[in-house]
């Protein structure tokens, strides 16, 4: 385990290096790794179908990969560090012969299911341990991170800040591919890394075709959180899906629910024993006031992985999106679950648990992407584009604040915005040379 002195040290290299989680919330890692805990867990699920920039990051980057889960053994003073990928990477492992043996790590192989990386199954997979509802893996003594962020961790302890990011760019383009790019990289420049779009009418679906987000605007950065780009054409299913309005999905759900219930016995979270009911949500579309509000209730552990909506029901209903609403009810309404409730409502994982989880086989063939199932080989290169975009709010916590003007020049890896160090969040670098073209609170445009 580190020394004090070298321990206050490595985190706040971690934290003036901008390492954040490489997906999801971007939660800032220097806060995660404050803690003491008996298992450090890798992320390296990949749960998102056709994306492979974690299998990448852990082939090409893995002897980065395993000095970062030293360093979180060392800072945590976990006593087991496991590496968790799924049967379709297990092939790694035979990679990793050296490095398992002079480190001691586990490694946890488990079946192509979704969503298999959302950290309350994960952690209940490897430890077996359950997370409180609402809580945080460090609860029951563990600290999980992505594996790029785990190779951002090695980079900070060597001085060298968080500039790029690993991407895949697939779906409707001529040469899908996994690379590097800095951050700020427009995502039409990144399009073009790979042969550009296939389609007339592209639309882009961000991170993730379950949870990411949906664009037709290619002007956009690349962040620190962005694990992809997944082109697919205006009229896909999944487009529609996710494009409907909400007045749209709210009518049609009022009108068609049947409370068949399958939205909640195929829930990820409901069958690890969390107090999540997307059908009893549902209901909430019939009613008002003080009923609407308790019924919402059934929302508040909702991880919005998508199966309810996608997968689930028969009628093409939107459970999901009427759980995030009904999250935001009670977000405004200042309204939860007691703790005597949450006692009584927690239970133990469903006896059919396994049995019910969704194969990511099934996520092919049901929403329409076999036909972009295809490899996106990593192609490592020292491409700069002619300009970037840098955002300052990726992270959890205080926004960034910039420290550079309009006209200033700065260098690849020059601190460009601040957090004080009173406050949760991180510095932001520069991702390429040039001179400052716009300053906002938001981001720092740098032209070559």
């Amino acid at each position: 385990m580190a020394t004090s002195m070298n321990r206050e040290l490595l985190l706040q290299k971690i934290r003036e290096a901008g390492v954040i989680g490489a997906g999801g919330a971007g939660f800032p890692t220097y806060k995660k790794l404050e803690a003491q805990v008996e298992h450090v867990i890798a992320n390296g699920a990949e749960c998102e179908p056709l994306l492979q920039k974690d299998r990448e990051a852990m082939t090409h980057f893995r002897e980065e990969f395993f000095r970062g889960l030293e360093t979180m053994r060392d800072l945590t003073g976990a006593r087991q560090v496991t590496i968790a990928v799924k049967h379709k990477n297990a092939d790694l492992i035979g990679l990793w012969t050296d490095q398992l043996a002079r480190t001691g790590f586990h490694t946890f192989i488990y079946d192509d299911v979704y969503p298999a990386g959302d950290e309350y199954c994960l952690v209940y997979e490897v430890t077996g341990r359950q997370i409180p509802p609402g809580g945080i893996p460090v609860q029951v003594g563990c600290v999980v991170d992505n594996v790029e962020t785990i190779v951002n961790i090695a980079n900070a302890c060597e001085g060298r800040p968080v500039i790029d990011k690993i991407v895949t760019i697939t779906g409707a383009v001529a040469h899908p591919i996994t690379t590097v790019v800095p951050i700020g990289t427009r995502m039409r420049d990144c399009l073009e890394l790979a042969g550009g779009c296939t389609v007339d009418n592209p639309v882009l679906l961000i991170s993730g075709v379950m949870m990411g987000g949906v664009s037709s605007e290619t002007h956009n950065p690349i962040t620190k959180t962005t694990a992809g780009l997944i082109v697919l054409p205006a009229d896909h299913y999944l487009v529609q899906r996710k494009t409907a309005s909400r007045e749209t999905y709210t009518r049609i759900g009022h009108g068609q629910c049947d409370q068949c219930s399958l939205c909640t016995e195929l829930c990820p979270r409901y069958i690890l024993g969390y107090p999540i009911e997307p059908h009893r949500v549902m209901r909430t579309l019939l009613m008002t006031g003080e009923a609407k509000e308790r019924a919402s209730l059934w929302a508040q552990y909702c991880c919005e992985c998508n199966v309810c909506s996608l997968i689930a029901c028969p009628e093409s209903l939107d459970p999901r999106n009427i759980c995030v609403d009904a999250k935001a009810l009670l977000r405004e309404r200042k309204l939860s679950r007691t703790p005597d409730e949450l006692a009584e409502l927690f239970r133990p994982p469903h006896p059919s648990r396994k049995g019910r989880e969704v194969p990511i086989s099934k996520l092919y063939s049901r929403l329409g992407l076999t036909p972009y199932d295809r490899k996106a080989k990593f192609v490592k290169g020292d491409w700069q584009p002619r300009e970037v975009v840098v955002p300052l709010n990726s992270h959890i916590g205080r926004p960034a604040e910039p420290i550079v003007r309009e006209g200033d020049s700065v260098q690849r890896g020059d601190v460009i915005a601040k957090v004080d160090s009173s406050q949760l969040g991180c510095p932001v670098h520069a991702s390429i040379s040039g001179r400052v073209t716009a300053v906002s609170a938001k981001s720092v445009q740098i032209t070559a």
